[in-house]
């Protein structure tokens, strides 16, 4: 592992090219994925003849509620952190419930950022167990249950909601987990289990 600086911004708050729509597209549109090293999505679809991709049955309903985040890390394939604002709407998530219940989906997988940051978390789980979701999976970092006291209580919310929490570090050791995700997170993910 390299020593790097922890990030305080998202590289989108460093207005890195590489977070643009466009640039991701002229990557991945470019003559690096037109090899057989590294071949593209669509044709790897047609060998296993399957293109256009399609599918029977929506079973899984995985939903990103929004980038803002209490950390920054440096492999986040959203980018996210906490100078991200972009969340979704209540809206919007009542429009994914209606999408949820016209596909009979049976779980549906909430990720983000910190998907707890957004306003509207804890009225989306609640209205997911309403209409009989199975499973209610969060994807956390758990470090946000430390951050802030509003968030304390998650513990409690999750297993009252019979939450499927997944969580995970990038390395056991307290160095290389601060220096992919910034200084004290590992000491902070232990101790948010102090109020599980």
């Amino acid at each position: 592992m390299i020593a790097t600086k922890s990030r305080k911004i998202s590289l989108k708050g460093q207005d890195k090219a590489i977070v643009e729509v466009k640039k991701q597209l002229e990557i991945l549109e470019g003559e690096l994925f037109d090899s057989d090293l590294y071949p593209k999505f669509s044709s790897k679809l047609r060998i296993q003849n399957n293109f256009p991709l399609s599918v029977n049955k929506l079973e899984i309903f995985q939903v990103n509620i929004g980038y803002m985040c209490n950390q920054v890390c440096t492999h986040c394939h959203v980018d996210a952190g906490p100078d991200r604002k972009e969340i979704m709407t209540k809206d919007t998530m009542q429009q994914c419930l209606e999408a949820i219940k016209i596909a009979g989906a049976h779980t549906v997988d909430i990720t983000g950022g910190a998907p707890e940051m957004n306003p509207n978390f804890r009225w989306f789980i609640e209205e997911l167990t309403k209409i009989g979701v199975d499973d209610i999976i969060v994807r956390s970092n758990l470090t946000i249950i430390v951050a802030n006291k509003k968030y304390r209580n998650l513990p409690a919310f999750f297993k009252a909601n019979n939450i499927h929490l997944i969580s995970s570090l990038p390395c056991y050791t307290a160095d290389n987990v601060d220096k992919q995700r910034g200084d004290g997170v590992f000491n902070d993910f232990a101790r948010s289990f102090e109020n599980a």
